[in-house]
């Protein structure tokens, strides 16, 4: 099997397959979130208030909440991580081509130098999250290997696509490896705390709607 073979299986038939797990997965696990709430809870969601749902899920977003202001340096970092990733997994202009192509979508592609910039700052920030697990004995004694799986699997794609677009050693290679951790990161999330990015918009509805019920504020 040649490398070429790989690439095609990667980004053909494993990344529809990929995503059908990821998308299909993910809906199961916010299913699942909102039965089990309704279990424990069947008062959070009567009467759902949806201007206070947003209120809180904005609080964390832009961030104006407790843990932000108590953390700034964290925050900070993790911002960076998110929004790097996002905007180039869903802007960089090979892969704004690659969806026109299978689904005819299309949208304003990143500049390819602001796409490697977003990367640096994306690697920057993992770089200070393993530094922060080994350096600060509390965070180190509840870091499991999950927790540096999830790190590897969400940092490879990042890594492996600008070595690719920067031909930082064999270009075919680089290029399969960037679409089958891509594919691996796809599969993950709805199987491990990478879930978080779909959970996080429910679970901060589902808590910002409860506490506008009884007043307490967006927190």
């Amino acid at each position: 099997m040649t490398l070429l073979s790989v690439y095609d299986f990667a980004a053909g038939p494993l990344f529809a397959f990929s995503f059908s797990v990821f998308a299909l997965g993910s809906a199961w696990r916010v299913l699942r979130f909102i039965l089990l709430a309704q279990k424990a809870d069947p008062a959070a969601l009567k009467g759902f208030r949806p201007a206070w749902a947003l209120k809180s899920v904005l609080h964390w977003l832009v961030p104006a909440n407790i843990t932000a202001r108590a953390n700034p340096l964290m925050t900070l970092a993790g911002f960076a991580f998110h929004l790097a990733l996002l905007a180039v997994a869903l802007c960089f202009s090979a892969h704004v081509v690659l969806v026109d192509l299978a689904w005819n979508l299309s949208w304003p592609a990143l500049p390819d130098e602001a796409a490697d910039w977003l990367t640096y700052l994306f690697l920057a920030a993992a770089a200070f999250f393993v530094w922060r697990r080994l350096a600060l004995p509390h965070v180190r004694a509840l870091t499991t290997p999950s927790d540096w799986l999830v790190l590897a699997l969400t940092a490879l794609p990042m890594l492996t696509g600008l070595m690719a677009f920067r031909q930082w050693g064999d270009y075919d290679l680089l290029i399969t490896l960037h679409v089958l951790s891509a594919n691996l990161l796809l599969l993950a999330v709805p199987c491990t705390k990478l879930s978080h990015a779909v959970l996080f918009f429910v679970s901060r509805a589902v808590t910002g709607s409860d506490f506008g019920k009884r007043s307490v504020g967006a927190w």
